[in-house]
């Protein structure tokens, strides 16, 4: 979710554009170390983890601005979750310097993707703020996906980086759609799904994460479902949390006679809003879990997921 103060509202243009730029904010990476979860993703176990970290609006205690750093980073670390790739939304570009910075001897690279040039002077410190994905291994390309239509308050950018995930070239994204009621959100959802099935068809596996800002059974969202998951869906994906029979509303979903449910748990309060999706062609067997909140950090639930390569 996006609280944008009004000193932060820009002018926007409907143009819709892909560019494909390595640029300043990608970052090479040296060989990733071996270790126990470099062995899994191999063997085609990944793990994943997409945080709203608040990095431009949670400022005022109890958010602590170190914690923020080192939480993140301990997801990649090798002796506890071990995430394979983060995906993480209203960051401050040094945020994402700070992370690279720790990560890297790790084997990670990333991509960053700013949406405005300067975020909360508070926080942001003169930086830019935007989104960013990290991956372990090598970045072979990068795009950064301009998904505004027009009338968002701000440029909707979505970073994406093409890495190996699992021993297959994945093009991994890190999604925030637009806040309101779906009628630019919509739109952007369109744009986002055309590419990554353009992605698919050139033989790419795809993986989306991040703060989609809409609840799972809403036209926003019926564009990454697959179509038997019904309300009209319509995407090429199978959502991490889909398949936990405790969140399905079982007058939609009765846990007994069905497998898998356009639902799952809570990550911004009352509502779902934060995902992982994967390919279905390529992935399958995922699952997620949203870890107590963390105050000092952001008002989002980090969503921690894993899945298998088919």
């Amino acid at each position: 979710m996006r609280r944008t103060p009004a000193v932060l509202a820009v002018t926007l243009t409907a143009a819709f554009c892909l560019l494909v730029a390595p640029g300043p904010t990608a970052a090479a990476t040296p060989a990733p170390a071996t270790d126990t979860r470099t062995a899994a993703a191999a063997a085609g176990t990944v793990r994943l983890t997409s945080y709203n970290i608040c990095g431009n609006m949670c400022s005022g205690p109890p958010y602590d601005a170190q914690r923020r750093i080192a939480e993140v980073a301990a997801e990649a670390d090798p002796g506890g979750w071990g995430a394979d790739q983060l995906f993480l939304q209203e960051v401050c570009e040094h945020q994402y310097r700070a992370l690279l910075d720790r990560l890297g001897p790790l084997g990670y690279g990333g991509f960053y993707s700013a949406t405005l040039p300067a975020g909360n002077a508070a926080i942001c410190e003169g930086h830019a703020y935007g989104n960013a994905v990290l991956v372990r291994g090598p970045v072979s390309d990068t795009a950064d996906l301009d998904l505004t239509v027009g009338g968002e308050r701000e440029p909707i950018t979505v970073p994406c980086a093409l890495a190996s995930l699992a021993d297959r070239p994945t093009w991994s994204c890190s999604v925030h759609l637009y806040w309101d009621d779906g009628t630019l959100a919509v739109p952007e959802a369109d744009r986002l799904a055309e590419q990554a099935r353009r992605w698919l068809d050139d033989g790419f596996a795809v993986v989306l994460g991040g703060d989609f800002n809409h609840s799972p059974r809403t036209a926003t969202l019926s564009r990454f479902y697959l179509p038997e998951r019904g309300d009209g869906a319509h995407g090429d994906f199978t959502e991490a949390d889909e398949s936990d029979p405790e969140f399905f509303d079982p007058a939609v979903c009765p846990p007994a006679t069905t497998s898998a449910c356009r639902s799952g748990e809570t990550t911004f309060g009352a509502k779902k809003l934060d995902y992982l999706f994967f390919s279905a062609p390529h992935f399958g067997a995922a699952s997620a879990d949203a870890l107590p909140l963390d105050t000092a950090v952001s008002d989002h639930n980090r969503l921690r997921v894993s899945a298998t390569a088919n």
